[in-house]
């Protein structure tokens, strides 16, 4: 059993470091009181603790990390830093441990939402899926992932200062006192005025608290046209010419996108429901989308392993959800209290008293008039004489009670809040 730190308010937990990652995910989720455990997983926090562990690790991830830095240009590199893709994040393996993986109780590891699928129902009964969401909404927001305008850079910065001062304080809040590079992106740093633009968006929310502010933050978040996309820079031949061109390749929760590499304007959309199969090597990547599109969609990336994970996270989840819809009758109640319930066999007498039921007494003579006759053989002598009174025979008692087993009770399991930042 090892200690192994979740960035936040740095918290360690114990965990089982022989089990695989998708197996502590269900244990590091139930602590924190997270239900749906298959849509987080665990980023290594930076990649100069990436290369460390490559190293360590035998050297194989090394050399094959050399391999792909030489094959990736200085264009693509320089398109792939400005628009902070998913290509360089380091997830887990969740089919390995952390120390196949190379990873001790000295490293720190991030938890982060992988696949934002039921999100939507996240709100302030829930602050710790609420608070992971908010702060991974505003870092990609501030680090570019989000391309916004300057007005909803503001917008979004006016809601983080009320998360994090609480309510606008004329007196105290006024140019100066913020460090921008922590609110804006980094476009609007040196914008002129641009303080005193979050300040009048903090007064809007002016009696909000903390979690209200949250909701409001996230909310905003899930409008934007990018949100819930993950993103990879790929190469994709030029229509018409022997030509290959940088291009964004999305995925989301119910779409394969292809957006422009500069914008990140969608340019086209198949249906995650069209895709029909895949295929990824070393350097590319190619869906079937079946009769949904007349022909393959293929890229040149040395991603694909990653692009075919999260495609095939959202199938399983999607199929795991339509499963639980037909069994249960319901969609995605997040909501509802998670029990375990303990059934085993058992023998039981059981024993009850049945309730005699006392009617009236009645009292009859069995005395009938008779006729006397002479029979064949004459006159004989004949006795009279009458029946005794009723006899009435009680029989009490009492029933025993036996040993009833005791009614199995369904245990609830109980869950640990660990809050972030």
């Amino acid at each position: 059993m090892r200690h192994y730190f979740f960035k936040g308010s740095v918290k360690t937990m114990l965990v089982d470091d022989s089990q695989i990652v998708a197996n502590l995910m269900v244990v590091i989720c139930t602590k924190l009181g997270i239900t749906n455990h298959d849509e987080y997983s665990l980023v290594l926090e930076d990649l100069e603790n990436q290369e460390n562990i490559d190293n360590r690790n035998y050297g194989t991830l090394t050399l094959k990390r050399r391999r792909e830095e030489k094959e990736r240009d200085a264009k693509m590199d320089q398109l792939r830093k400005k628009l902070h893709t998913d290509d360089d994040v380091n997830w887990l393996d969740p089919s390995k441990t952390l120390r196949e993986q190379g990873i001790d109780e000295n490293e720190t590891v991030l938890l982060r939402r992988k696949f934002f699928f039921s999100d939507q129902n996240i709100d302030s009964h829930d602050p710790v899926q609420l608070n992971l969401l908010y702060v991974q909404a505003r870092d990609a927001i501030i680090n570019g992932t989000h391309p916004i305008t300057q007005e909803k850079a503001c917008e979004f910065a006016g809601i983080q200062c009320q998360i994090q001062f609480g309510d606008h304080v004329e007196t105290k809040h006024k140019p100066g006192f913020l460090d921008l590079k922590e609110f804006l992106p980094q476009s609007y740093i040196r914008v002129k005025g641009i303080e005193k633009k979050i300040f009048a968006e903090h007064k809007k929310h002016f009696g909000k608290n903390e979690l209200e502010a949250k909701v409001t933050y996230t909310k905003n978040a899930r409008a934007l046209k990018t949100y819930g996309v993950t993103f990879f820079l790929v190469k994709e031949k030029m229509k018409g010419k022997n030509k290959l061109v940088p291009r964004l390749l999305g995925v989301t929760k119910d779409s394969v996108l292809r957006l422009d590499e500069k914008t990140k304007e969608i340019l086209q959309t198949w249906p995650l429901t069209t895709v029909r199969r895949w295929g990824a090597s070393p350097n590319t990547f190619t869906l079937d989308f079946g009769d949904y599109s007349d022909q393959y969609y293929s890229v040149q990336t040395t991603e694909a392993e990653q692009i075919q994970q999260i495609i095939a996270g959202y199938i399983d989840i999607i199929l795991k959800k339509k499963q639980a819809k037909d069994h249960y009758g319901i969609e995605g109640d997040e909501g509802s209290t998670m029990f375990e319930e303990s059934v085993a066999p058992h023998k039981a007498t059981i024993l009850q008293h049945e309730l005699s039921k006392v009617g009236k007494l009645n009292t009859e003579s069995l005395a009938k008039p008779a006729v006397m006759r002479a029979g064949s053989d004459g006159e004989k002598t004949f006795s009279t004489g009458m029946m005794g009174s009723a006899q009435h025979t009680i029989v009490s008692g009492q029933v025993s009670v036996g040993h009833a087993p005791p009614t199995v009770r369904a245990r609830y399991l109980h869950t640990y809040y660990i809050v972030y930042y």
